[in-house]
C-alpha cells in the first residue's frame, strides 16, 4: 500500500508542473501577439512589375473638323435665298435640297443651256451630212474639220454652263434654284437663311464635313517641346464625358509660334465613331513619353502620405499587411515610379488601403 501512496504521489506532482507550464506559454502567446495579423476582410492589391518610366504632358485644346473631309459652298451667282430646309449642326443627306434661290442670272444660264443644246443638234445633223460628202468624195476635208470645230465648241460650252448649274435644280416656272448637298454629313457651319441677298463674292453659304475623324489642335508651350512629337498616342478627354478616355495620333506640329498666343499648335487626329465630338467643344489631350529608364511602376493613388512622408502597404506572402516608407522617384499623373525599397513581383494594397494603412500601423504600435 505504502508502494502504491508513493507512485500516486509522483504522478500528481508530474501533472501539477505540466499544467503550470502550459499555463506559463499561454501568458507568452497572450503577451506578444502578432503585430500585423491578416485582416478578415478581402484586400485589393496590384503586383508590381518592373516597367518604362514614363512623363505626360496635358495639353488644352478644342475640337475641330477635319479640313480634308469637308465641302465648303460658295454661290458662283448672284440671288436672293428665298428658303432653307437645314439647320446649323442637321445631318443631311447627298443631293438633299438645302435651300431654294431666286436668281436672274441662272434662269440666264438656263436658257443659255437650253439655246446650246439646239445649236448643237443643228451642228452634229451639219457635221453628219459634211462626214458623209467626205467619204464620197464630193466634200473637202477642210469642211469636214470647221463642221467638226463647231460640234467640239458647242460641247465645251454647254459643259461650262451645265457645270455652273451642278449644284442647283431649276423650276422654270417660277425661277427659282434649289441648292442641294454636295457630299452627305453634317452642317458645321451656315451664312444663310430666308431672306438672304447672295453675291458671288460673298464666303461660303455653308459647310458640310462627315465628322468621321475630327482634329483635336492643341497649344502646346516652349517647356513642353520635348514631350510632343509628330506620332506620339494621345489620350483624349472631355468635361462633357467625364468617365471616358479617346485614342489619337499627334499629326502635325507647327513650326512656327503664333505671335498672339505664344505658342505652338499640335495637332491630333480622332476617330469620331459614335459622333460624341463636335467642333467648338473643348478637351485636355494627355501624351506620354518613355523615358530610357525603367522602375517600378504602380498607380498614384496607392502612395499613402502619412507624417510628411510616402508609405505603401505591401501584403506579405503571409497576407499580413506591412507599411512600408518608400521615395518616389517619378511621378507621372495617375503613376508613380519607385527605383529602390520595393521589389517586383510585391503585392501592393490598392483599394481601402487608408483603413489598412491606419489598422497596420495600430498593431505594429502594440
Amino acid at each position: 500500500m505504502l508502494h502504491n501512496s508513493k507512485i500516486f504521489l509522483v504522478l500528481t506532482m508530474l501533472t501539477l508542473t505540466l499544467a503550470g507550464c502550459n499555463e506559463k506559454q499561454e501568458t507568452v502567446l497572450e503577451k506578444n501577439p502578432k503585430t500585423n495579423a491578416a485582416p478578415a476582410r478581402a484586400v485589393e492589391t496590384y503586383a508590381v512589375q518592373m516597367e518604362p518610366v514614363t512623363q505626360s504632358i496635358r495639353l488644352n485644346g478644342q475640337i475641330e473638323y477635319n479640313p480634308n473631309q469637308v465641302v465648303h459652298y460658295a454661290s458662283l451667282v448672284n440671288g436672293i435665298v428665298t428658303k432653307t430646309y437645314f439647320s446649323l449642326g442637321d445631318k443631311v443627306a447627298k443631293g438633299q435640297v438645302l435651300a431654294e434661290l431666286r436668281s436672274n442670272e441662272l434662269t440666264g444660264l438656263s436658257a443659255q443651256n437650253k439655246t446650246l443644246k439646239s445649236q448643237l443638234n443643228v451642228a452634229e445633223r451639219k457635221l453628219s451630212v459634211v462626214e458623209s460628202m467626205f467619204s464620197d468624195r464630193i466634200g473637202s476635208e477642210k469642211d469636214l474639220l470647221e463642221a467638226q470645230s463647231e460640234v467640239a465648241i458647242l460641247k465645251a460650252e454647254i459643259d461650262k454652263v451645265q457645270s455652273s448649274l451642278s449644284f442647283y435644280n431649276a423650276s422654270s416656272e417660277k425661277g427659282i434654284f434649289q441648292i442641294k448637298a454636295p457630299i452627305g454629313g453634317y452642317v458645321v457651319e451656315n451664312n444663310i437663311s430666308a431672306g438672304t441677298q447672295i453675291s458671288g463674292n460673298d464666303s461660303d453659304l455653308f459647310t458640310i464635313s462627315n465628322l468621321a475623324d475630327v482634329w483635336v489642335t492643341t497649344n502646346v508651350y516652349a517647356v513642353d517641346l520635348p514631350f510632343v512629337q509628330k506620332g506620339m498616342k494621345a489620350v483624349i478627354k472631355s468635361k462633357a464625358y467625364p468617365d471616358e478616355a479617346f485614342d489619337g495620333v499627334v499629326s502635325e506640329i507647327s513650326q512656327v509660334f503664333d505671335p498672339n498666343e505664344r505658342v505652338l499648335k499640335a495637332r491630333i487626329l480622332m476617330p469620331n465613331k459614335e459622333m460624341k465630338f463636335k467642333p467648338g467643344l473643348t478637351i485636355e489631350a494627355v501624351i506620354k513619353k518613355q523615358l530610357n529608364d525603367k522602375a517600378i511602376g504602380l498607380p498614384a493613388n496607392a502612395l499613402i502620405f502619412h507624417n510628411n512622408e510616402n508609405y505603401l502597404l505591401i501584403q506579405k506572402p503571409d497576407q499580413t499587411l506591412e507599411p512600408r516608407k518608400v521615395t518616389v522617384d517619378v511621378k507621372d499623373n495617375d503613376r508613380i515610379f519607385i527605383k529602390n525599397g520595393i521589389a517586383a513581383g510585391e503585392k501592393v494594397v490598392i483599394g481601402n488601403q487608408l483603413l489598412l494603412f491606419s489598422e497596420a500601423m495600430n498593431a505594429s504600435r502594440k
